[in-house]
């Protein structure tokens, strides 16, 4: 179980983040500015998914669905997660 853990772990940490390559495509598809905001200003992004909520939609749900199973591939690795 530990094995299919770290996989599930892996997995869903690099389908965060293409969730969160594509919220940054969209981004850089409406403005520079805001494709600079959501990267280095902290609720810049935040605004831009209240915004541009259906454009963003798809990747949000993509990024949540891979924290979720890098979540439960955490749980059954074992592995402490803080909070």
């Amino acid at each position: 179980m530990i094995v299919m853990g770290h996989i599930l772990l892996l997995l869903g940490l690099a389908t965060a983040l293409v969730g969160q390559a594509m919220f940054l495509v969209v981004a850089f598809k409406r403005s520079l500015w805001w494709f600079f905001g959501c990267m280095f200003l902290p609720l810049a992004d935040v605004m831009f998914l209240c915004l541009n909520f259906r454009a963003t939609a798809r990747p949000l749900g993509v990024a949540v669905l891979g924290l979720l199973v890098a979540g439960l591939g955490a749980n059954l690795a074992g592995l402490d997660l803080p909070g």
